[in-house]
């Protein structure tokens, strides 16, 4: 069965969600400060070091919802056996039975229906209703007070669809993404490995029209409370503050449960809206949340049916998108964001390693450009310095190079003012040193993006190779070419 242990522990939470809407008016009235609380817990493999091979051993599922009662509790370990109300979570009358299976080949459940004077225990071990072809299992029943209410699942981890250590976080993420819309209204607790659950929402586009850049800034989300036919979608479409790969595209739920989306990589992008390629701007910035009415669901709930219907609604809802004074689409496109200092930053950070390393000095010989070059009679030019008040940010790591058998260390700037794309510059303290002065508002970026390594890498070579054909007094472009296909092999950034 394709599926997820994200969406495996879904069907447990759903049940405990469902049960508690359908005694809200039981539980309240005994206690006014009831709160739905769902806690799950793993225990891993402690024999291992490791994250990635600790598997988990063992999954534990407590709600204080209002328990399975008398006249549900045959209904609800009968495979495929239909509530009588399919308006809620659950509503295919498999959840329970083949998650637990999915993960484990043992399981217990202990329940206590609100109300009524026993606790019920049923132990399931797969082995040994198949060895002994078994159609009914036993049911325990314990006395307790009818105003205790709960049910615990204890499931042994022995199948091959187990999770290791490593996925313990992405589980987390995916349980607080699908249950997105119960926690915000803070209709349920939901608690793994004694983490409670919390989804932040993302951080939406304020900034004026592009085509009125002069006007007012504007908050660029889109409410949608759209009718098709028997469909409906209710919810919104936004852009993105922040280009973010983890938080575009659109999320779809139904009956308040997210139903796709939850996943990294399982967002829904119409291309009727977001366009056939990811690597234009709309792809990456457009996002939203849609509450889909009328629509059917896989019975383990992590696909929509009908996907023609779906598109086609897609379709149709685009238009509600568009608007001569607010058209998130064209936004989306064209809209970009003065990002300058913030990638500076984070690119000086992530290659700024002084503290840590001795970079060995790269050698440029020069012989060979001697030998095939004729040497004009003619002073080499001194770049000019570059005024500090310009420069954003620089590299602090030591990258020194021998040319000539001198020693010198170059410096990375990264300037915001000038009409060049890099330029050689020189320090005012270090008369050795070399200054590659990279322009980060230049029409290079802000056609093909913010700096990346690679176009980094690049100028830092061509800033080298003509300082170097400076410095053997041989500035050509053959001279130039050389000496950067020869330093380009050892560059890094």
């Amino acid at each position: 069965m394709r599926n997820n242990i994200s969406h495996i522990l879904a069907e447990f939470v759903d049940n405990a969600l469902q049960s508690s809407r359908d005694h809200r008016e039981e539980l309240v009235s005994l206690d006014p400060s009831y709160k739905l609380e769902v806690n799950i817990q793993i225990f891993w493999d402690e024999t291992f070091t490791k994250m990635s091979e600790r598997k988990a051993t063992k999954f534990v599922i407590k709600d204080n919802a209002g328990g399975i009662a008398a006249d549900r509790f045959i209904h609800a370990f009968e495979p495929a056996s239909l509530p009588d109300d399919r308006s809620g979570l659950n509503e295919f009358g498999m959840g329970l039975k083949t998650a637990a299976c999915w993960i484990g080949k043992k399981w217990v459940v202990k329940t206590k229906a609100l109300g009524e004077g026993v606790e019920r225990v049923v132990s399931f071990d797969q082995d040994l209703v198949i060895e002994n072809n078994l159609e009914e299992v036993d049911v325990v029943e314990n006395p307790l007070q009818t105003n205790e209410h709960y049910t615990i699942v204890d499931i042994d981890a022995s199948s091959d669809n187990i999770p290791s250590e490593r996925s313990l976080n992405k589980i987390k993420e995916e349980l607080a993404s699908i249950y997105r819309n119960s926690l915000r209204s803070d209709e349920m607790t939901l608690i793994v490995n004694n983490d409670v659950l919390s989804f932040k929402d993302y951080v939406i586009l304020n900034a004026p029209y592009v085509k009125n850049p002069n006007g007012p800034s504007l908050l660029w989300k889109k409410d949608i409370d759209f009718p098709f036919g028997k469909y409906h979608a209710k919810g919104f479409v936004g852009i993105l503050k922040d280009i973010n790969s983890a938080q575009n595209g659109l999320v779809l739920s139904r009956r308040g449960r997210v139903i796709i989306g939850a996943d990294y990589d399982g967002r829904y992008f119409p291309r009727c809206i977001f366009g056939a390629s990811p690597s234009t701007f709309r792809y990456k910035r457009l996002f939203g949340e849609l509450e889909l009415e009328g629509f059917a669901v896989s019975f383990n709930k992590n696909d929509i049916q009908d996907k023609e219907n779906l598109e086609m609604l897609m379709e149709v809802l685009k238009d509600e998108l568009r608007n001569k004074d607010f058209d998130i689409l064209v936004q989306a496109d064209d809209y970009r964001a003065d990002n300058t200092a913030k990638t500076v930053k984070k690119i000086v950070s992530r290659h700024d390693e002084a503290p840590k390393i001795k970079r060995t000095p790269v050698v440029i010989d020069t012989k060979p450009i001697e030998e095939k070059v004729k040497v004009a009679e003619t002073k080499p030019v001194v770049p000019e310095p570059v005024p500090e008040e310009n420069v954003i940010n620089e590299y602090k790591q030591p990258d020194f190079y021998e040319i000539n058998g001198k020693m010198h260390r170059l410096i990375v700037k990264f300037i915001d003012e000038g009409t060049e794309l890099c330029w050689l510059g020189v320090s005012k303290d270090e008369p050795d040193a070399i200054v590659c002065n990279i322009n980060v508002k230049h029409d290079f970026f802000k056609v093909f993006g913010d700096p990346t390594d690679p176009v980094i890498a690049l100028l830092k070579t061509l800033a080298v190779a003509r300082y170097t054909t400076e410095a053997v007094n041989n500035k050509t472009a053959m001279a130039m070419m050389d000496f950067f296909n020869e330093y380009i092999k050892k560059t890094k950034v």
